[in-house]
């Protein structure tokens, strides 16, 4: 049985942009990164983020959002937004840490984040754990809530793709695959609806319908 250590923990990132909104506006925030990348002292993070909440305030959450310099790019669709944000606090680098697996999406909701995160290696963890406790001052009220092994199956992304149908699971592939999830994008909507064989618009409704199926679905097993 291959196994990968498991960390969960909650922390209330005072330096986010995400995290004070959600109580100002009652929303839970399911935020699943899908890329990152340094450029001199600061750090870029392209994600997804998942809203659950009256569509008013979602609105409200949103316009905010869209006012804080650190947002660079943004793209809103329903309840879903698409968002490049730069960072400059090191403790991005921690979390965002390429030894690190991500095996469902952060969730944030009432003025904390609550983190899944796993690695091969328990003292990669350890490390995390004693980095996020120096940053008192923005990275609060930290508290452990899971360290243990877990068996891989528990974790790994492709065991979610049985759960959707054919065509949900399709049009998702498809988009992984040509890095639709990259930034700058390598393909576009209608060049991925071309491939799968179908028009833009039933592949924009397939994708979507699995995006909503995935997300909700990563934050599953998390301990709040």
């Amino acid at each position: 049985m291959i196994s990968m250590w498991n960390l969960k923990f909650k922390v209330a990132n005072k330096d986010s942009i995400y995290t004070p909104l959600t109580v100002n506006h009652k929303i839970v925030d399911y935020f699943y990164p899908v890329d990152r990348f340094k450029k001199g002292n600061k750090i870029s993070i392209l994600g997804i983020h998942t809203l659950e909440g009256e569509e008013k305030e979602q609105n409200r959450f949103i316009r905010e959002l869209q006012k804080s310099k650190k947002v660079k790019k943004f793209k809103r669709d329903g309840n879903k937004i698409v968002l490049l944000v730069e960072e400059e606090e090191k403790f991005y680098e921690l979390l965002y840490n390429p030894e690190l697996y991500l095996p469902s999406p952060t969730v944030v909701k009432e003025g904390f984040e609550y983190w899944n995160v796993a690695a091969w290696d328990r003292t990669i963890l350890e490390d995390l754990i004693k980095e996020i406790r120096k940053w008192k001052d923005k990275l609060s009220e930290f508290e452990l809530l899971k360290l243990q092994k877990t068996d891989l199956k528990e974790v790994y992304f492709p065991m979610l793709h049985p759960l959707l149908p054919e065509r949900q699971k399709k049009a998702f592939e498809i988009a992984v695959k040509n890095g639709y999830y990259k930034f700058p994008r390598k393909k576009d909507l209608s060049a991925l609806a071309k491939i799968m064989g179908v028009t833009t618009s039933t592949y924009h409704e397939n994708l979507r319908k699995a995006e909503a199926r995935l997300l909700p679905f990563f934050a599953h097993n998390l301990v709040y």
